[in-house]
């Protein structure tokens, strides 16, 4: 063992080395030669010297008594000189060093020049074309005795093998061994070096990574013929060539094997299966004859079956279909989606045919297709990925949720449940993801029920509500309650949590609240309402619609999308005389059918429109509408919307009338205001202040237009106010323009000490001097939150910038709208239908989890959700 270890010590190395990832044949051949030259340097005597008085230290430790005579020759005493008290020192000596000379000359140097040639000849062998796994391979068959070459002494090699049956035994445990691991690396491409009987892992990794069909000049036999690449292929009459993908070339044996044949064949009737075939003089009549027989095509059926089920990935319904149908039974009309795939399954592929023929013949036998076992599969897959995305939250930490409610078509009130957080990869960068994690029945929707059915889910999925950040609502009073909403109740147990109103449904209730501030301007929406519905009420008034509008269809009013009136308006606002013209149009096409009821709304509908006030209510409306809109896309610039209407009110009602007067001049509308009568109040007494009559035009703009921009801005600032409690705590880190401002302006240290107060997660004074730091040393195009925070983790300086990181964090965790919510709804509505309206609670959590973080299913090892399956549906069998 002391004479191999040197030895195995370099090549254990070298093969570790070996099995790196990316590894080329020319740092694999440098590789080899250093091994070579440094086994050569352990041929010397002191070398030698060194190793057996070691092992004869060893020996003595472990009172193993060592060889009294050279072996071969004649036992001159029958225990070891070392141990006979009457022997002389010089005796001793004697014998040892003709035993260490013995030892040094018949099994070292034997050893050493053995192992030498090997590696030089595999070696050249090995870079000639053959994978670097051959070389690997070489390194463990130098191991086995048989393959060194013979030695001289028959007695010599009786005693390496005696030397080696330890190593031997660990050379069996090596992590680059031939075992049944599966690991397609340890089973090499040659066919001559794969274990006689094959387990099924061992096929299967063979199988995952297919034959490898050698190229390069093959050797000849003693007839001066040999293997070619040519026999890789099948010549067919019209003068194409097909690959045999079946035939590999064993370069060990020097023959032809058939892949298939080799793992699935019996190797008692197909001798092609194990020896293969090596007569290049008939080879091309003898492959020809073994590609047509039946084995081979059972064989070549077995090979692609289980291919094919080992590239197979997941086979859960991501489109959202009804899996069952009015029957259960296989090959009945009607028996659903699911089975109807099991159906199709089994017209290709054989295993899943025979099961079906067994269900078919025994109906009473396990089939695994009953609604039982699909909802636990179902609810097995959902239960993998909602633990993925747990797994993900608590690895980013600081996590923030966002809550909704919708009745769904059985009337129940299902509460949506999404986890924001931020993904920091350090050397990757930053993403932003807003994880569903399942529906929850809320029978108590007030501000006492849900928290509680809530905090109950969080408590099931095992995340501390400690670590929760921010929390957003829509704007219904039990979840923005300041004593009895949700919110309120969520910040008594965790005051870090601050809440985040949602900003669609606010600017949703800001336009809302504006139509509905004059009766001038409930008018106009509800005109542009009945707009709508007269030309969709049949499909001819449509057609009519279509051939004068050309460019913006007009849109009905939605009492949750306030974007909706935009587009309505929108319309009207560029398509006015189009769209009188098809007023027109349908008029006379009513009076035409005798259809009174259409004819005299769309005369009314056109004599309201054809208007001055109404065209400058239009163009007011599509201004101020057209600014929200487009500043809603940057929420954050509330103040933005405010400043628009601070100086429109000013100047716009007069800009809103040049815009008017252009279109008022193609259509020869007469720019007029209507008289309107002004009450006189009554007083008591004759005397007082004179009351002043305004004109039409006054009255218009003071009962219409101020009254609408002033709604609006109270209600931006009173629905807002919320968010400007977030800028005044994260405001300094909006982006590094503002980070200098606030350092100009000597409120940074303010800032980063109000900052810590609330949230107590960072270090002030780090902070601002990582701040200070990081304006100057972010690039130019580092400006937002997320870009300094990407930038932060893809350059790897977190340890420079770690205050700064957790706060931009916290930021970026804050959510600003419930729009992952509003779009778990649509899942909602295509997985519960009418017709599914029964479907069980957890069921329908599973599938909206599995639909909405598809991404995440996809990345699901399903072999181990199968596994799992098959360990909750073990049962015990009394034999």
């Amino acid at each position: 063992m002391e004479i191999t270890t040197p030895a195995f010590e370099v090549t254990a190395l070298a093969s570790n080395s070996l099995q790196e990832e990316g590894l080329d044949h020319s740092t694999a051949y440098k590789l080899i030669d250093g091994v070579i030259h440094t086994i050569q340097a352990l041929r010397s005597e002191e070398k030698f010297a060194e190793i057996f008085q070691g092992a004869s230290e060893k020996a003595e430790a472990l009172n193993i008594p060592l060889p009294t005579v050279v072996p071969g020759q004649e036992r001159k005493r029958k225990v070891p000189v070392r141990f006979n008290q009457s022997t002389t020192a010089s005796q001793v000596s004697d014998e040892i060093d003709s035993l260490e000379s013995y030892y040094r000359k018949n099994v070292y140097y034997t050893f050493i020049d053995t192992l030498t040639a090997e590696l030089n000849s595999r070696l050249h062998r090995s870079i000639t074309g053959s994978p670097t796994g051959s070389i690997i391979r070489s390194f463990h068959s130098l191991t086995v005795c048989a393959n060194w070459t013979s030695t001289p002494n028959p007695e010599a090699e009786e005693t390496v093998h005696v030397l080696y049956e330890d190593d031997l035994a660990v050379s069996s445990a090596m992590p680059f061994t031939t075992s049944s691991s599966g690991n397609s690396f340890l089973i090499g491409d040659d066919p001559a070096h794969w274990p006689e009987k094959l387990t099924d892992s061992e096929r299967c990794s063979i199988v995952q990574k297919g034959p490898v069909q050698l190229r390069g000049d093959f050797p000849q036999n003693t007839q001066g013929r040999r293997f070619t690449s040519t026999h890789y292929y099948l010549n067919m009459k019209n003068g194409e060539k097909i690959q045999r993908s079946w035939l590999v070339y064993s370069k060990t044996k020097d023959r032809a094997v058939c892949f298939c044949c080799r793992l699935f064949g019996d190797c008692n009737k197909q001798r092609f299966c194990t020896d293969g075939t090596n007569d290049w003089k008939n080879v091309s009549a003898f492959l020809k004859e073994h590609e047509k027989s039946a084995d081979h095509l059972a064989n070549m059926a077995v090979w692609r079956t289980l291919q094919q089920r080992l590239q197979t990935g997941k086979a859960i319904d991501h489109r959202n279909l009804a899996f069952r149908g009015h029957s259960e039974k296989l090959y009945e009309h009607g028996n659903g989606n699911f089975l109807g795939q099991v159906q199709l399954m089994a017209q290709f592929d054989p295993v899943m045919r025979d099961h079906v023929k067994r269900v078919a013949e025994k109906p009473h036998s396990e089939s695994y297709f009953s609604k039982m076992i699909q909802n636990e599969i179902i609810c097995l897959v959902g239960s993998c990925v909602t633990n993925t995305i747990v797994q993900r939250v608590k690895k980013s930490k600081y996590f923030s949720v966002i809550i909704d409610c919708t009745p769904d078509v059985s009337h129940d009130e299902q509460l949506s449940v999404v986890l924001r957080i931020v993904d920091c990869k350090p050397g990757e960068g930053v993403s932003i993801h807003e994880h569903f994690v399942g529906f929850l029945v809320a029978e108590d929707t007030t501000g006492k029920g849900l928290p509680n059915l809530f905090l109950g889910h969080l408590q099931t999925l095992d995340l501390d509500l400690a670590d929760c950040r921010g929390q957003s609502y829509d704007n219904g009073s039990n979840m923005q309650g300041k004593k009895q909403g949700v919110q309120s109740r969520v910040l008594e147990l965790n005051s870090k949590a601050l809440c985040v109103r949602c900003a669609s449904h606010t600017l949703n209730l800001v336009v809302g609240d504006a139509a509905k501030s004059s009766v001038t301007a409930l008018s106009f929406f509800g005109l542009l309402q009945r707009l709508y519905a007269l030309f969709s009420a049949s499909v001819h008034r449509w057609t009519i619609l279509q051939q004068h509008v050309t460019y913006f269809t007009i849109k009905p009013l939605s009492a949750t999308r306030w974007e909706a009136r935009v587009e309505s308006v929108k319309a009207v606002r560029y398509q006015l005389p189009e769209i009188l013209d098809a007023l027109t149009a349908l008029r006379e096409y009513a009076e035409e059918k005798q259809d009174s009821e259409c004819a005299s709304n769309a005369n009314g509908i056109h004599k309201e429109m054809k208007k001055w006030p109404f065209l400058v209510s239009t163009v007011v409306w599509y201004n101020v509408l057209f600014h929200i809109n487009k500043v809603s896309k940057l929420l954050q610039k509330v103040l933005a919307v405010m400043a628009f209407l601070k100086d429109y009110r000013e100047d716009g009602f007069n800009s809103a009338k040049t815009d008017a007067r252009e279109i008022a001049e193609k259509i020869d509308l007469e720019m007029a205001w209507p008289e309107v009568c002004q009450r006189k109040k009554k007083r008591q007494f004759e005397y007082g202040r004179e009351e002043t009559v305004c004109t039409a035009e006054e009255h218009f703009r003071r009962e219409f237009f101020l009254h609408m921009v002033d709604t609006t801005l109270v209600t931006v600032r009173e629905r807002f106010s919320n968010m400007e409690g977030v800028f005044e705590l994260y405001g300094f880190l909006y982006s590094t323009d503002q980070m200098q401002n606030v350092m100009q302006g000597k409120e940074l240290h303010e800032c980063c000490h109000r900052l810590e107060k609330k949230i107590n997660d960072i270090d002030a004074e780090d902070l601002k001097q990582e701040i200070i730091h990081a304006v100057k040393a972010f690039p130019p195009h580092v400006s937002s939150p997320f870009q300094m925070l990407d930038y932060v983790y893809r350059e790897n300086i977190l340890d420079t910038y770690p205050n700064l990181s957790i706060a931009l964090r916290l930021l970026l965790s804050l959510p600003v709208t419930v729009a992952s919510g509003e779009r778990s709804f649509s899942s909602l509505k295509r997985l519960k239908t009418y017709l599914r309206s029964t479907m069980s609670q957890d069921r329908l959590s599973a599938l909206a989890v599995i639909s909405i973080e598809h991404e995440i299913t996809k990345t699901l090892d399903m072999a181990s959700v199968i596994t799992k399956f098959a360990e909750a549906k073990a049962r015990r069998v009394r034999l």
